[in-house]
């Protein structure tokens, strides 16, 4: 057995594709061996800034002879009418090295094909990875493409060098005009000299002597670990969650070395956000703090390279951080010489969307949604007269010079400078929230106007996105589409505040058909439905909650923001026997009603007169209201344990009843019951679903 490794060696990478990228580098090499039935141990994968690289332990060096089975023509043209092969039966014979006599069929979806049986011989592993090698490169894909040689190959950036060694052969591949060899380059320092290496083990040691740390994970420890050693001395401290960035200066280094700069006291002048914004933005830079929580005037880099000369880096560092933030500075005296108010006039200067009008007419649509917020959620006057109030002031801030420079200020920007004016707090924090959450580590708005208008405004995103004919798919998603579903999800979800997405959903759309703005209106409210669906399946799925969703996915959307604590109550009850009882049992309901739909209650003087059928009705009535009421004061472990109430009634009924009896009478009633039962069980979850 050998070991396997790959490089391709680029010029640097966007820190944000580095990840995605190798992730699919190590699906697809797994996935070329495994079709190869080339057998192999543990496919790891490593990156840099500048090399996505794949080490593959353990692969054999050469597969094992296989039988397999060939499908051939249909029988009818194998044979011609005195049972002699036809040509074309002759040609699949001759393609697959196989004697007519060999064939025999097989009934394919009630047509007869012939089928040949064939011994395929071991090969050498190397020639069937050269084979798919050349396929690699082709099959990572990037949200940003370009080519820069005359073939048109097409990657995220100019890859300089192509590197694959099998144990210590070398394995020959050319993409883009690049050759394979044994050759790459360590740190980017000057003018590296190129580095030969005689095998994957002599791979990973040379690179680490040339200051490349191929591990992602390594690096990111080094991060924490030097900056540590650097701070805690002082007395300071970064910001709790700084994943973000984080993830981002791992895939702009290939040897961190961490370091500490001054800021000018102009840093604690500024706003916290902008100052953060400014060293985050423009140099990768983590904003420090002190024992107190308060910002300092220092800021943490880390160096792509040694600490030779660091001195002269971090002057320089500082020198970008004081223009910057000067630059900043006076952004904002000259945005605050006017109201906030005011830059809400601009915003028909600034386009939402191709094909989906201004800023102004988002503002104005996102103002209608606020207006009629009580016909999908539940709030105070108060809160939507802030809700009105936050909506018209939410997008004023894109008119300003400082989110024009500093885009990622959005929100934040707005609000302070409605703060410093005297604006009441409450629209200041759903002016800030409304982005909110930007990425999966990022809590959700804290109150609930900015909860509630950071949904209208994700919502009037999508429905006005799809609306234009756009179907997000793959890893493709250029407008955002996935974030806005998720933080939609998120906010409900983990707010516990209920929310009717179908009705919400209905008047965003009618705001864009007002407005004459939608090029494909078709179907829209249920595309958006659809879409938004999805999110939630990915939501629970991700949470590792699939089975437990899968039971809850047939409630109306206004539930989503109960789904939790569902779930949470099941499992609870996960080990009474009495609910895989019931579960038994509501499958069994569901079966025979099947094209039936729920009844929410059934007349008196309905015909059932066999004592199981009475029971069972007598019971179904009593819970009903009880269930009714448990699950509108959202007392899930309640509402399940009084279903559970109805499985030995349930039981005894379907023991000793027909159902299906020759009576028709008699048979529509027994089936009225049941969609009853469907009706009643179906208030709390699909219990059919948890076995």
């Amino acid at each position: 057995m050998s070991d396997l490794l790959i490089e391709i060696l680029t010029e640097e990478l966007p820190a944000r594709f580095v990840d995605n990228a190798q992730a699919q580098l190590v699906e697809h090499v797994a996935a070329h061996l495994d079709e190869s039935f080339i057998g192999h141990g543990d496919v790891r994968g490593y990156s840099t800034p500048r090399r996505l690289v794949v080490l593959a332990r353990d692969v054999k060096d050469q597969t094992a002879p296989r039988t397999t089975e060939v499908k051939g023509p249909a029988k009818a043209s194998s044979f011609d009418a005195q049972g002699n092969a036809t040509q074309a039966l002759l040609g699949f014979c001759r393609g697959q090295g196989v004697d007519p006599t060999d064939t025999y069929t097989v009934d394919v979806g009630g047509k007869s094909y012939v089928y040949a049986r064939k011994t395929v011989p071991g090969q050498k592993s190397s020639e069937l990875i050269e084979a798919f090698l050349a396929r690699l490169p082709h099959e990572v894909t990037f949200p940003k493409m370009m080519h820069w040689e005359e073939s048109g190959f097409q990657f995220a950036r100019p890859i300089r060098g192509l590197l694959a060694l099998f144990d210590s052969m070398v394995l020959h591949w050319e993409v883009a005009g690049v050759r394979s060899s044994n050759t790459t380059y360590g740190l980017r320092i000057g003018k590296p000299k190129p580095i030969t290496v005689v095998s994957p083990e002599d791979y990973m040691r040379r690179l680490r002597e040339a200051f490349v740390i191929l591990d992602p994970a390594e690096r990111r420890h080094l991060i924490e670990k030097q900056a540590d050693k650097v701070l805690k001395p002082l007395g300071l401290r970064l910001a709790d969650n700084v994943t973000d960035l984080l993830d981002e200066v791992v895939n702009l280094v290939e040897y961190p070395s961490v370091f500490l700069g001054d800021l000018p006291q102009i840093a604690t002048e500024l706003p916290e956000n902008v100052v953060r914004s400014v060293l985050q933005q423009q140099m990768h830079s983590f904003l420090v703090y002190g024992e107190d929580g308060n910002v300092v005037p220092r800021f943490l880099s880390v160096r792509n390279g040694l600490t030779d000369f660091i001195d002269i880096v971090r002057r320089g560092n500082e020198s970008v951080a004081n223009a910057r933030l000067l630059d900043a500075a006076f952004f904002i005296r000259e945005d605050t010489r006017e109201p906030l108010e005011a830059y809400v006039a601009r915003l028909d200067t600034l386009i939402f969307m191709d094909k989906l009008g201004t800023m102004a007419a988002k503002t104005l649509r996102l103002e209608r949604l606020a207006d009629c917020v009580t016909d999908f959620a539940s709030v105070t006057s108060e809160e939507k007269a802030t809700l009105i109030a936050a909506a018209h002031l939410s997008k004023a801030d894109l008119a300003t010079s400082m989110v024009k420079e500093y885009t990622s200020l959005q929100g934040e920007i707005g609000s302070v400078y409605l703060s410093r004016a005297g604006g009441s707090q409450d629209i200041v924090s759903a002016i800030r929230e409304q982005y909110v959450p930007r990425s999966p580590a990022e809590d959700i708005p804290a109150t609930r106007v900015g909860q509630l208008l950071g949904v209208i405004d994700k919502i009037d995103t999508l429905a006005g996105i799809l609306g234009t004919g756009f179907n997000p798919s793959g890893s493709e998603d250029p407008y955002g589409l996935r974030r806005a579903g998720n933080g939609i999800v998120r906010t409900i979800v983990e707010s516990r505040e209920p929310v009717d997405l179908e009705t919400l959903v209905t008047q965003a759309v009618e705001g864009y058909q007002a407005a004459g703005l939608l090029p494909h209106p078709e179907n829209l409210q249920q595309r958006v439905l659809d879409y938004l669906k999805g999110r939630i399946a990915q939501y629970f799925k991700e949470k590792q909650l699939t089975r437990e969703y899968t039971a809850l996915e047939y409630l109306p959307l206004v539930e989503l923001s109960s789904i939790p604590e569902r779930i949470h109550a099941l499992h609870e009850a996960g080990g009474d026997a009495t609910l895989v009882i019931l579960a038994d049992s509501h499958r069994r309901i569901q079966n025979i009603t099947r094209g039936l739909s729920a009844v929410t209650s059934i007349p008196p003087d309905l015909l059932l007169t066999d004592p199981e059928e009475v029971v069972l009705r007598e019971s179904a009535d009593a819970a009903a209201p009880r269930i009714l009421e448990l699950v509108a004061m959202r007392k899930y472990p309640e509402a399940i344990r009084t279903c559970e109430e109805l499985a030995a009634p349930i039981t005894a009924f379907f023991d000793r009843v027909l159902v299906m009896a020759t009576d028709e009478r008699v048979r529509s009633a027994r089936l009225l019951l049941l969609c009853y039962l469907k009706y009643i069980l179906g208030l709390v979850c699909d219990y059919s679903r948890l076995t």
